[in-house]
């Protein structure tokens, strides 16, 4: 399978979409709840939210002959780049794709000169080893009070 790695279009909003909306229950059904999951999928994943980013050049896509299978969503929050979704459809994972959207990422960031932040649910040691294994270590919450963890890539040189 062919995968491009492309900043997304407005047209890509309804393949974007279908990447949250496959990848969220799969990702938090089991552990948050049906009512954790939709409440997410409404703030976060409704038309409004991904066209802006969209619009905003926030969002870049893995593609291919299927469809839109992985996305990620950057954007600037204070001095630094902040990666608030990467989700790569469930049938899709393990074939790295992930590691392609985390690049498109990076290069967003030093595009801009900046670092790059992400946060994890602690219970989720999958997620943790991957952005681990991708270069990020655990930085200080961005967010007091919350049960986030929070990980920083500084390669901005690198780039």
């Amino acid at each position: 399978m062919v995968i491009t790695i492309r900043p997304a279009r407005p047209d890509d909003a309804p393949g974007v979409r279908y990447v949250g909306t496959v990848s969220w229950p799969a990702t938090y059904g089991s552990d948050k709840g049906a009512a954790y999951v939709m409440s997410g999928l409404d703030q976060f994943w409704n038309a409004e939210a991904i066209g802006s980013a969209i619009q905003a050049g926030n969002i870049y896509v893995a593609d291919s002959e299927q469809g839109i299978v992985g996305m990620v969503h950057v954007e600037e929050l204070g001095a630094d780049m902040v990666m608030w979704k990467l989700y790569v459809l469930p049938d899709h994972q393990l074939h790295g794709i992930g590691r392609l959207l985390v690049g498109a990422a990076k290069s967003h960031a030093g595009a801009h000169g900046k670092e790059l932040v992400t946060e994890y649910d602690p219970s989720n040691e999958r997620v943790r080893g991957f952005y681990l294994r991708e270069g990020f270590e655990a930085t200080a919450s961005l967010w007091p009070g919350s049960d986030a963890r929070w990980l920083r890539w500084t390669g901005v040189a690198d780039q």
